[in-house]
């Protein structure tokens, strides 16, 4: 057992057996409560562009609320059985995840850990991503046994929401580290939407939604944690604040990425829910309104201090809106930052493209943004079959193999607008059928290729419709495209889901599919009562190797062929 899994299960252990606590509560109700208030004060326009995320966290304070009379008000509360599970809990991370995963799989999360204290339904593993950098993989997701293991063994710790699972061979095998780092402030709560990035072998970042008291008064903030692995993935510093705004702000839906000509040089986004302006500050972006923008900060030196926050774009009045931000930064060190725009009055949505002015600007100016495509909401107004939410959300990559010039700029999202079809049962009658799409820019993204599909409908699919979502995309040492996607194809009645990956060799021109999951599985989320029941993420990253010495690509996602949720992956080239 290496000495970092030693060192976390002693402290689990130490935790169960004494039941030592700090002086103060940790995030607790109080903190919860005041974020969930805050959200569903929001216009109903803006609360429904909360992210899968945001509504697990809405449930996930819902859930405390109906066990929270059962706790006493002393300084110290632990799980009678917290001992055994966390005794359970080290043996486990004695050893890699013992695979294949689910279909051939390469299993990431550990199964073992799922019923480790849960009876009635194991825990629940999703929404992830991935960063490669040489042979070393670190793949970042939800998980509500880290919640367990960190609450659950000592509720007035810090908490954690979010784990992470590292493989030192390529991706051929994990090792679970059950929990993400929460830090020793007990008012952490490190509380998902991993996003994972690498800048070396060694040097891994993992950023999320971060809610925590800094100040002497014990006031609470919410924003973007950012932790840091100088092992390649096995041990994480305490979480940095990259963003930290008071509680009239809901940060929702994180995106990280580095920069390749500047490894000091961190770029973060993320979605402000703000509601300061309607509760008098008169700072505010939108005076005595809501607002709602996408944001970025930047750090110069490795994550340890950040920028002020910049706009990218702000909606004032909660009609019209913006969410789910994503990064790519190109070889020359241009930024480009892709995401949903929510027009009032229309019923198509739009995908929006800024870039950076000048890659070494300090102030990183950007661009107004670029109309990249219209975009129709997917199944029937976002819900798909199943009763889980998706969204449009775009995902960016940049091909760094051609030199220090721009490189060729790719988005791909689901878009709906290909098969509408009646839809009787639903107030609104129509369901939309996404497909995965993709556009191509050659000009540093001042002008987009039109959309075109990556998978087009086989010619012996029977059914009305088949849903293809949450796409991720990678571009390799080689120049190779790589898209990953959900795919539902496999069932006429469009109920089961699947894992399908599409590379392509001349930039889009063609593509070749496979499929990487062997089992498919039916969306069961109501399982875990931590999870929103429409949960099953908001996104799957694909990755490559960061630093251009391995070809091929590396695909982490969902399965729930387990009777709950987990993670596993897959390679493919």
């Amino acid at each position: 057992m290496s000495k970092p899994i030693l060192a976390a299960s002693a402290w689990l252990l130490s935790a169960a057996l004494l039941g030592a606590a700090p002086a103060i509560a940790g995030p607790g109700k109080a903190q919860l409560d005041q974020i969930a208030n805050r959200l569903n004060s929001l216009p109903p326009q803006q609360h429904r562009l909360l992210s899968s995320g945001m509504h697990r966290l809405l449930q996930f304070d819902a859930a405390l609320n109906e066990s929270h009379s059962k706790l006493d008000d002393g300084t110290t509360f632990t799980i009678p059985k917290a001992a055994a599970a966390a005794r359970s809990f080290a043996a486990t991370l004695a050893s890699p995840v013992p695979g294949p995963g689910a279909g051939g799989t390469i299993a990431i999360s550990d199964p073992r850990l799922d019923y480790v204290g849960a009876v009635t339904a194991g825990f629940t593993q999703s929404e992830t991503s991935s960063a490669r950098c040489g042979n070393n993989v670190v793949a970042g997701y939800n998980d509500s046994g880290a919640f367990a293991r960190t609450a659950g063994v000592n509720y007035f710790s810090a908490w954690a929401f979010s784990s992470a699972s590292f493989s030192h061979d390529g991706g051929q095998t994990f090792t679970d580290i059950g929990f993400l780092n929460p830090g020793t402030n007990p008012s952490n709560f490190i509380a998902g939407d991993p996003v994972i990035a690498c800048t070396s072998s060694s040097r891994f970042y993992y950023a999320s939604i971060f809610a925590f008291s800094s100040d002497a008064a014990g006031n609470f903030f919410n924003g973007v944690a950012l932790n840091t692995s100088n092992d390649g993935g096995e041990t994480w510093s305490s979480p940095v604040a990259a963003v930290s705004k008071d509680l009239n702000h809901g940060i929702d839906k994180p995106w990280l990425a580095t920069d390749p000509t500047n490894p000091r040089r961190l770029i973060v986004t993320y979605t402000d829910f703000d509601a300061s302006g309607f509760f008098g500050d008169p700072t505010a972006g939108c005076p005595n309104d809501f607002r709602i923008a996408i944001e970025a900060v930047v750090s110069r030196d490795a994550g340890a201090t950040w920028s002020a926050p910049i706009i990218i774009r702000q909606e004032c009045g909660g009609i019209s809106g913006v969410q789910g931000s994503n990064i790519a930064v190109g070889p020359n060190g241009t930024v480009y930052i892709g995401y949903e725009y929510f027009p009032a009055g229309v019923p198509n949505n739009e995908i929006h493209l800024v870039r950076s002015r000048e890659s070494d600007d300090d102030d990183l100016r950007f661009t107004s943004p670029v109309k990249v495509a219209d975009v129709w909401p997917t199944g029937n107004v976002g819900a798909q079959q199943g009763g889980f939410r998706n969204n449009e959300f775009p995902m960016l990559a940049v091909d760094r193999t051609s030199g220090p010039g721009r490189g060729t700029l790719y988005l791909t999202w689901a878009d709906g607008s290909r098969n509408i079809v009646p839809n009787l049962p639903t107030l609104f009658g129509d369901y939309a059928y996404p497909d995965v799409v993709f556009v191509r820019s050659s000009d540093g993204g001042r002008s987009f290729t039109a959309p075109s599909l990556v998978s087009p409908t086989s010619g012996s699919f029977t059914g009305k419709g088949r849903d293809q979502f949450f796409p991720g995309i990678a571009v390799d040492n080689r120049g190779v495209v790589g898209v990953c996607y959900y795919d539902r194809r496999r069932n006429p009645t469009n109920d089961v889901i699947d894992r399908y990956c599409s590379t392509s060799q001349n930039r889009g021109g063609n593509w070749t599919e496979q499929r990487v999951s062997a089992a498919n599985w039916v969306p069961l989320h109501a399982a875990d009562d931590l999870i929103n029941s429409s949960y099953i993420g908001d996104y799957d990253a694909v990755s490559s190797d960061y630093l251009l010495q391995n070809s091929g690509f590396f695909s982490s996602f969902e399965v729930q062929t387990n009777g709950n949720p987990d993670v596993v992956g897959a390679k493919f080239r």
